[in-house]
């Protein structure tokens, strides 16, 4: 019962962070080149990808920890990028 609740809390609040961050970056957020075309980057939708494995394989007991770790590394790995980009230019000023 508790694996279950944490499990639906796990996947939600993974997704939360993985499908707005993966749409934004994967839709050309670089800027525009100057013939005014966006520079789009699809390989960002590969991590929506990864987080829906990893949220399948929650689901088979043998696989479960794994599909755990799967869901949590787009999570961590655009939490890594906001603290690298934003928070840590911001303390060295």
């Amino acid at each position: 019962m508790k694996y279950s609740i944490f499990r639906w809390l796990h996947i939600a609040g993974s997704g939360i962070i993985t499908i707005p961050f993966s749409l934004f970056l994967a839709s050309g957020f670089i800027g525009e080149n100057y013939n005014d075309e966006l520079f789009l980057a699809p390989g960002f939708l590969t991590f929506i990808g990864v987080w829906l494995i990893g949220a399948v394989l929650m689901f088979i007991n043998k696989t479960k920890i794994i599909g755990m770790i799967l869901t949590s590394l787009p999570a961590v790995f655009y939490v890594a990028v906001i603290v690298y980009v934003v928070i840590i230019p911001a303390l060295t000023y």
